[in-house]
């Protein structure tokens, strides 16, 4: 490990770099010729968005160096340092990412968003994101974090927005498609359409996916439909689209420590399913005023369903035939049911002072979320996806039927100051309500009914960035950047009701708060036809009130609270060199060669834990222990070379070794839903050929030397005990574009 991380800083030294560029193509100073980015570090503004002095970047999904059709997340982030990507889902159904030390529990901490308008069912409320797009037609991936969040919802995480595809150029009709075989099974088709017909545009695609998977048991199918139409005039343009997802996935569940390094593509589940219906249909409106004045304006309506049916116990208990009845043991179903409608308007003023140019953003957001949440249903004994019940001795199909209702309006401004020719200042706020209401029926409480439970919030955030610029030059740039920001995240549904009727929750329970900060230098500098890039920071998360369960020592049952502080510090480090035309100086054909390296060292321990039962005992308090799945090293480094209609790209990636819970618990338990998750690494490798203009043919390897690792522990879905990552993969894509 100290070798790595040595590595890291010797390339930072050696690397004589200032500033990201913020537009897509790179000019040689001694070679005139044209390179593509896959990666844009925006310094001040980007689109109707202030991101002087904050951490943001913007991912450009070319294509040809990662694979897209699996929604490989560690190549898609493998130059976005800080992000953490568990990789115990290879169908790429569902993302489990996170930051800075914080849960991955599907992407919870972060405000997920598809084309600017959110993807969770409930934001507020339950932020868990069951949906994500297919890559093939994502155009870039927006990240924002620390302030450069302030603007999008109540996390510490921060934003993460897929931008899909527009039209594909200025013809009437554009086709594109990649089709995708590989190993487990794997067949993925991606097929589009779009165009420009006078002030009208359109853009479309069908895409279907379907896999064995790498563990017996984990079969699965999806298929997407989305359209887009849009209108456009001098200073605006009014779209509508209309996107409809589905897939239905076999979960394989979770195995022991000893089965999961000897034979990890076993199962010890063969009924479990799960199914996912998403529809979303948003209408967006952009137009600009004179005076330097622009308007964002988007509603969004998202309908849709997670759906369940499995045999959940423990991995010691088995799932075996009941000759009593004469089918295997009965599963549970478990339904959700979401609507959600949102709208947001966002307005951008710029006007002058003196020589510099200022910038006022605003805007206003309000959200209404409804859930049906339907648990804990007696289904069939078959094998089969069947979510059929039966009532129980009540009468009840469901032993929980609950309504949980969040109502969210938040108002948010940044402003920014340009001071002189180098500084830039940029204060914020965000003042939002939160309600949120529960009530219904539940086997959780006694008697059985959950009496309306209501918890209103009132709440205020603020924020302040800084730039400095050091360098500016046409070849040359480099600035500084800082923020402190405030953190919020509201109690998850959840987390306010009780597990059991033996758990007591606290009547006081309250709300995460608490704040992030960093400080760091970007630049990039263009010398000889070589071109250096980075982007180094240093980052402090505190959150405060973390929710947790004690046990039924002090309180005579189990009672769930707020437990404890978290802190989390570290430094992200992202360096990037780019030779151009290396080793065919005088050749007609473009040539470019990138060497890069992306790494995160990080420390997230507890500061504070209130459980009487432990207080004072050094043997067993949690106060000074690391927090769960937060790795103290995450390095990705890749090597991509293009030359002509060729592209060749090889990335490496280390997770260092973490807990799967707050005590760091080494030796797994008897279910192996607690204990050490060991340091792993993967290798992958990739090569593309362009084939007269409108073709591409790609192939590759994932997990080229098939290193098969524990990932992560799991006490429920999609099944108690260990999950690995996927084994060796080679995949065969092409791609027209005509």
């Amino acid at each position: 490990m100290r070798l790595i991380v040595r590595s890291l800083f010797l390339i930072l030294a050696a690397i004589h770099t200032t500033f990201g560029q913020e537009n897509n193509k790179i000019t040689a100073d001694v070679l005139v010729r044209t390179y593509p980015l896959n990666k844009i570090i925006p310094d001040s503004i980007y689109g109707m968005r202030i991101v002087a002095g904050k951490k943001m970047e913007v991912i450009l999904l070319n294509g040809r160096e990662m694979d897209l059709s699996t929604n490989n997340y560690r190549q898609v982030f493998r130059k976005t340092p800080g992000i953490f990507v568990s990789e115990h889902d290879a169908s790429g159904l569902q993302t489990s990412l996170s930051t800075r030390g914080l849960s991955a529990n599907r992407s919870w901490e972060f405000n997920m968003r598809q084309n600017g308008y959110d993807i969770a069912a409930d934001p507020s409320g339950y932020a868990e994101t069951y949906y994500a797009p297919t890559l093939d037609a994502v155009a870039n991936i927006e990240v924002f974090r620390g302030s450069s969040a302030l603007q999008y919802g109540s996390q510490f995480g921060g934003m993460i927005n897929y931008q899909l595809k527009d039209q594909l150029g200025e013809r009437p009709i554009t086709y594109e498609g990649s089709h995708t075989a590989g190993s487990f099974g794997l067949f993925n088709s991606y097929n589009a359409i779009g165009g420009k017909i006078g002030n009208w545009t359109y853009y479309g695609f069908m895409h279907h996916r379907q896999a064995q998977g790498f563990r017996a048991n984990s079969e699965y199918y999806t298929n997407s439909y989305f359209g887009k139409v849009g209108y456009g005039w001098k200073q605006g343009k009014l779209t509508v689209e209309y996107n409809n997802s589905y897939y239905l996935s076999k979960q394989a569940g979770g195995l022991h420590d000893t089965m999961a390094a000897q034979t990890p593509d076993t199962s010890l589940r063969h009924r479990n399913w799960f199914e996912l219906p998403w529809k979303m249909v948003s209408i967006q409106l952009k137009h600009s005023f004179n005076k330097g004045l622009k308007l964002h304006a988007t509603v969004n309506y998202l309908h849709g369903n997670r759906n369940s049916v499995g045999f959940l116990k423990a991995i010691n208990i088995a799932d075996t035939f009941n000759t009593t009845i004469g089918s295997y043991n009965l599963r549970d179903v478990d339904r959700d049911i979401y609507h959600t409608i949102s709208s947001e308007i966002r307005l951008n003023q710029s006007y002058k002072i003196g020589n510099n140019y200022q910038v006022l953003s605003a805007g206003l957001r309000y959200c209404l979320s409804d859930i049906q949440r339907l648990q804990k249903g007696i289904g069939s004994g078959g094998n089969e996806f069947n979510l059929g019940v039966a009532p129980n001795n009540a009468g009840n199909l469901y032993q929980r039927d609950l309504d949980l209702k969040t109502q969210n309006i938040a108002l948010f401004a940044e402003q920014l100051f340009a001071i002189g020719k180098k500084l830039t200042l940029v204060p914020g706020f965000r003042a939002e309500t939160i309600q949120a209401s529960m009530s219904g029926r539940t086997n959780q409480v006694i008697g059985g009914y959950l009496s309306e439970i209501q918890k209103n919030r009132v709440l205020f955030l603020g924020g302040l960035s800084a730039k400095y610029l050091l360098l500016k030059k046409q070849t040359a740039n480099a600035s500084l950047y800082a923020n402190v920001n405030q953190n919020y995240r509201p109690v998850m549904y959840s987390e306010l009701l009780p597990s059991s009727t033996t758990e007591i929750v606290d009547s006081n329970l309250t709300d995460i708060t608490g704040y992030s900060s960093e400080f760091g230098i970007k630049g990039n500098r263009l010398f000889r036809g070589v071109n250096f890039t980075y982007d180094v920071n240093a980052f402090f998360i505190r959150y405060n009130n973390k929710v947790g369960t004690l046990p039924p020592i002090d309180f005579g049952a189990s009672y769930k609270t707020n437990i404890g502080d978290l802190e989390s510090k570290g430094i992200e480090l992202f360096a990037e060199m780019s030779m151009f035309n290396p080793f065919f100086k005088h050749s007609k054909f473009s040539e470019q060669l990138n060497l890069y390296v992306s790494g995160t060292i990080q420390d997230a321990r507890y500061k504070r834990w209130n459980n009487p039962s432990i207080a004072g005992d050094e043997a067993t308090s949690i106060v000074g222990k690391k927090a769960e799945y937060a790795p103290e090293l995450i390095t990705r480094a890749g090597i991509e070379y293009k030359a002509g209609i060729f592209t060749f790209s090889y990335q490496y990636q280390y997770t260092a070794s973490c807990f799967s819970d707050a005590a760091n618990t080494i030796t797994p338990n008897q279910t192996a839903t607690i204990g050490l998750i060991p340091a792993y690494s993967i290798h992958d490798l990739g090569m593309n050929v362009q084939l007269f203009e409108n073709y591409q043919f790609k192939a590759g390897v994932n997990n080229l030397f098939n290193e098969i690792n524990l990932i992560r522990r799991v006490g429920g879905y999609p099944g108690p005990g260990v999950l690995t990552n996927q084994g060796r993969s080679i995949y065969f894509t092409l791609s027209i574009k005509i």
